[in-house]
């Protein structure tokens, strides 16, 4: 009997990382995959901002604006440069993030804080992306970052309140939520306890908690398709 109930949890647990696994295959792809608005022409010097749902609350249209602003008062010897939108980069939460490459080559962040990424993170300031354009090898003089600053076009604000989570901790979430599930089940199944609710033992009813908690967590918003916003503008 322990034999068949040990069968049933580890076909329940076999479930859970089913579904672990698809949001985590979903995350890599989300980190790997070409930005979908603008694909990159791998021509010169190719700057683009995330301009999905974590990074827009973060700020990432006026980031737009300002790192245009910039390229229009800086100067490179990498030619045409080009600044454009793309769809998510993978590290949500930490945004405005923006992609940089130089002839299809992805342009590496060696800020201090901010080492050893290909992704520029937390571009919400005049001055942080200026340090980021020089490191893509533009030349930004230092009255046009004051300048923006200064100005309207300069101020780059969260609207994130309290409970609206970003993507990364929405799939930390679910990662909570999978282990809550399954925990239970595994001292269950150990003390011969299992399909057993309140004392009366439910045929099956495991196998429903691990619907019921899949079918849920598709709606917690940790893919990458939930966190896009296709508002069809392609000026920012």
């Amino acid at each position: 009997m322990r034999n068949f109930a040990w069968g049933k949890f580890s076909r329940v647990i076999h479930v859970l990382w089913i579904m672990i696994h698809y949001s985590v295959v979903d995350e890599v792809q989300a980190l790997s995959s070409h930005p979908r608005t603008l694909p990159p022409t791998n021509q010169g010097l190719e700057i683009r901002v995330c301009q999905d749902r974590d990074c827009l609350i973060d700020g990432a249209k006026q980031t737009n604006k300002i790192v245009s602003a910039l390229v229009q008062k800086g100067s490179s010897t990498i030619k045409p440069v080009t600044v454009g939108k793309c769809g998510c980069l993978g590290p949500c939460g930490k945004g405005p993030n923006v992609d940089i490459r130089i002839d299809g080559i992805r342009v590496k962040d060696t800020r201090p804080a901010q080492s050893n990424y290909f992704i520029f993170r937390e571009i919400n300031s005049p001055q942080a992306a200026a340090d980021m354009l020089e490191i893509a090898g533009m030349d930004i003089p230092l009255r046009a970052v004051d300048q923006i600053e200064n100005s309207a076009v300069g101020k780059v604000e969260s609207t994130r309140t309290l409970w609206n989570f970003d993507r990364t901790t929405r799939i930390a979430l679910q990662r909570l939520l999978y282990a809550c599930v399954a925990l239970p089940m595994y001292d269950a199944q150990k003390n011969g306890n299992w399909d057993v609710i309140n004392g009366q033992v439910f045929e099956n009813s495991y196998y429903a908690i691990a619907a019921a908690v899949f079918i849920g967590s598709q709606f917690m918003g940790t893919s990458s398709a939930a966190n896009r916003v296709d508002d069809g503008d392609e000026n920012i």
